[in-house]
C-alpha cells in the first residue's frame, strides 16, 4: 500500500491518515511517499513500516550502522544529524506547549554524533549483542557506532561470557570496567573527579555532561541551602556546592550513594550532606529553609508528594533536568502558578535516538 507522510510523531515515526485512521510508520519521514506494511492494528491507530521509499525527504540518509533497523538501540539514524536536532527541539517545544500551555524559545546543544556513549549493556542468549526492538531476541554486534572506541576495542577481547547481561563502562582516559572485571573508574568532568562503579548512575555522554554543568553554574544564584533530589554519584550536587553554603543530596541507589560519599572526599567538598533513601521519604527529614532545588528524576518524572513538598518549601529557584519531555511538561504544569522559566535549553545527550535531555531553571514568582 502506498501513502504520503504528513508529519513525524515524538518517536520519530512517520504519521499518515489511511481510511480516516492514524497510522504510525517506522522508517518514514515527513513529505515522503512510501510503500508500507502493517505490523499492528489497534482500535484507535495502526502501526506499519515503510518497505520502500518512492519519494525521499532531503534529510534522509543511509544509516551508517549495519545493524540499524534490526538492533533496538538507535531509532532515527536514517535522519541526518542537523535534522535530528531540529526534530528534537520542536518535539520539546510542542510537548511543553501542549501539556503545560507555555510557549518557549529553545536552543539545543549538539553532541558528537558517534562514539559518545561511555556505557553500554549487552545481552546474551547464546550470542552477545543488543536486543531487537520490542523483543527479547538478541542481535549479535561486533561494534557499536555510538559507543566509545575503547568499549568497541574491549568487545574484540571478549571470548567467553556466560551471564545473561554484560555492562561495559569507560571514561575519557579509556579505562574500562565491566561485569567481568567489576572495579571502578574515575571520570573527570570540568573541575570535578567522580568515582563510578559498574552499577552506579552517571550520564552516558561526557561532552554533554560538561555542557550541562556549565549551564547550571551560569544560571543559578548564590544561595544558603540547596537540595539535590535523585542525586546519583553527586554530579549536580557538586555544581550547587559552588553557589550554596550547604547542599543536601538524596539518592536511593546503594552503589550511587556509596560513590557519592567517596566523591565528596575525593573532591575535598565540605558542604554537601549525602542522604540515602527514597526522595519522598528523605525529603521529610530536612528542616532547613531550602533556597534552591535540583531535580533529575527518572523518565516517570516526580511523584505527586515530592511536587507537593516542593510547593510547600517554595525555593527561590528550581533546576529541573529531564530525559522525558512529557513528564517534564506535566510537572511544569503543576509548578507554573508559582514559578516561571528563567532559562531553558535542550541537550542532545543521545544522538541517533529520539531521546532528548531538557534543562530548565525556574524562578519563583513574586
Amino acid at each position: 500500500m502506498s501513502t504520503t507522510i504528513k508529519d513525524l510523531d515524538y518517536y520519530g515515526r512517520g504519521v499518515a491518515k489511511i481510511n480516516n485512521k492514524t497510522v504510525f510508520i517506522k522508517n518514514a519521514l515527513s513529505d515522503e511517499e512510501v510503500e508500507i506494511e502493517y505490523t499492528k492494528e489497534k482500535k484507535n491507530f495502526d502501526e506499519a513500516v515503510a518497505t520502500s521509499i518512492d519519494k525521499e525527504n532531503s534529510h534522509r540518509r543511509k544509516a551508517p550502522c549495519p545493524y540499524y533497523g534490526a538492533c533496538g538501540g538507535c531509532n532515527i539514524m536514517h535522519i541526518d544529524y542537523d535534522y535530528q536536532l531540529e526534530f528534537k527541539k520542536e518535539k520539546v517545544k510542542n510537548i511543553i506547549k501542549k501539556l503545560a500551555g507555555l510557549d518557549i524559545n529553545l536552543d539545543i546543544e549538539p553532541s558528537n554524533e558517534f562514539n559518545y556513549r561511555n556505557k553500554i549493556t549487552l545481552h546474551n542468549n547464546g550470542t552477545l549483542g543488543y536486543k531487537k526492538e520490542s523483543s527479547n531476541d538478541v542481535i549479535h554486534i561486533d561494534k557499536c557506532l555510538i559507543a566509545k572506541e575503547s568499549i568497541n576495542n574491549y568487545l574484540k577481547e571478549i571470548k567467553d561470557f556466560d551471564k545473561e547481561e554484560l555492562v561495559i563502562r569507560t571514561n575519557d582516559n579509556n579505562e574500562i570496567i565491566s561485569s567481568l572485571t567489576e572495579g571502578y573508574i574515575i571520570e573527570e568532568i570540568n573541575d570535578f573527579n567522580f568515582r563510578i562503579d559498574i552499577n552506579s548512575f552517571f550520564q552516558v555522554n561526557n561532552y554533554i555532561c560538561s555542557k550541562v554543568f556549565n549551564f547550571i553554574n551560569e544560571n543559578i544564584s548564590e544561595v544558603q541551602n540547596a537540595l539535590d533530589l535523585y542525586s546519583g554519584v553527586g554530579t549536580l550536587s557538586f555544581i550547587a556546592s559552588k553557589k550554596a553554603k550547604r547542599v543536601y543530596s538524596i539518592e536511593v541507589n546503594d552503589s550511587s550513594y556509596k560513590n557519592a560519599l567517596e566523591n565528596i572526599k575525593l573532591n575535598n567538598i565540605t558542604n554537601v550532606v549525602a542522604m540515602h533513601g527514597k526522595v519522598e521519604d528523605k525529603i521529610k527529614e530536612i528542616d532547613a529553609k531550602i533556597d534552591l532545588i535540583i531535580t533529575d528524576p527518572p523518565r516517570s518524572g516526580m511523584d505527586a508528594f515530592t511536587i507537593e513538598t516542593i510547593l510547600k518549601m517554595l525555593p527561590k529557584e528550581i533546576v529541573y533536568m529531564s530525559c522525558e519531555p512529557s513528564t517534564l511538561a506535566r510537572d511544569l504544569n503543576l509548578l507554573k502558578d508559582k514559578y516561571e522559566i528563567k532559562s531553558i535549553k535542550a541537550f542532545d545527550m543521545f544522538p541517533n535516538t529520539y531521546h532528548i535531555e531538557s534543562l530548565l531553571v525556574l524562578e519563583r514568582k513574586n
